[in-house]
C-alpha cells in the first residue's frame, strides 16, 4: 500500500519529505494526537535514506507539528502553535529593524481590531490585574508596556491570535523605541485605559485606544 505520493524532486530532499509528510497528513485527514508512520516506513515508500527523513523531521519537529514519544514513535502534536517558526526567529532575534517596524504596525492593527472582544469579554478581575500591572514602576517602560499590552490583548479571548500577538510584541526588544517620555507618562495613559474598561463606554474605549496608538501607527525608521 502506497503510504505517499512520489517525492518531489526539484526541492531539498530534505524539503520534500517534509512536503510529503504535510500532504500525508492532509489526504489521511490525521488529527492532533494522530501516529505517523515510523521512519523506515516513510523513507522505504520516498525511496530515501532515514538520515533524509530524519531532517525532514526535524523541520516539523521546530515548525512545532510534530513530536516523537520514546518507544511510541510520531505524532501529530496534541496543542498545535501556529507561529511557532516565526517565535523561535523573534527569540534569535534574527528580524531586522524594518521588520521590527513592521511587526509593530501589525501589532497595532491587531490590538486595534480587537477593541470590541475585549469590551465584551472584559472581567472585573481582569480590569484589576490590568490596573496593577500599569501601577508597576519598578519595572522598565518597555517591559510594562508588553506586560500590559499582552494582559489587555489576551482579555479579547482568542487564544491563536494572542499567540502571534506576543511574537509581535517582541519586537520591543531589540529595535523598537518606544514613544513616550518617561514611566510617569506612560502609567498614565495605561491607568486611563482602565478607567475606560471600567466607567466608560466601548465608542470611548475604541477612541482612547486609537489615541493611545497614535504615535506607533508614524512611519517611523
Amino acid at each position: 500500500m502506497k503510504l505517499f505520493e512520489d517525492i518531489n524532486k526539484p526541492a531539498t530532499l530534505a524539503d520534500s519529505v517534509e512536503e510529503c509528510i504535510l500532504q500525508y497528513v492532509q489526504q489521511k485527514q490525521l488529527a492532533p494526537g494522530d501516529m505517523l508512520p515510523k521512519e523506515e516506513d516513510i523513507a522505504a515508500q520516498l525511496n530515501v535514506s532515514r538520515h533524509i527523513v530524519r531532517e525532514g523531521i526535524s523541520g516539523l519537529k521546530t515548525l512545532g507539528v510534530i513530536e516523537s514519544r520514546k518507544r511510541k514513535g510520531m505524532f501529530i502534536r496534541n496543542r498545535l502553535n501556529a507561529f511557532e517558526g516565526v517565535r523561535k526567529l523573534a527569540s534569535a532575534k534574527l528580524f531586522s529593524k524594518e521588520e521590527c517596524r513592521q511587526f509593530m504596525q501589525i501589532r497595532v492593527i491587531m490590538e486595534l481590531g480587537m477593541v470590541n472582544y475585549i469590551w465584551k469579554h472584559r472581567t472585573s478581575c481582569d480590569i484589576a490585574e490590568l490596573r496593577k500591572i500599569a501601577e508597576q514602576l519598578e519595572v522598565s517602560v518597555i517591559q510594562n508596556e508588553i506586560d500590559f499590552h499582552s494582559k489587555l490583548f489576551s482579555m479579547g479571548g482568542n487564544d491563536i491570535a494572542t499567540q502571534f500577538q506576543s511574537i509581535l510584541i517582541s519586537a520591543f526588544d531589540q529595535h523598537y523605541h518606544l514613544p513616550v517620555k518617561n514611566h510617569n507618562g506612560d502609567t498614565a495613559a495605561h491607568i486611563q485605559i482602565c478607567d475606560c474598561l471600567e466607567n466608560g463606554t466601548l465608542d470611548d474605549f475604541r477612541t482612547l485606544m486609537e489615541k493611545h496608538f497614535e504615535t506607533y501607527n508614524k512611519d517611523k525608521k
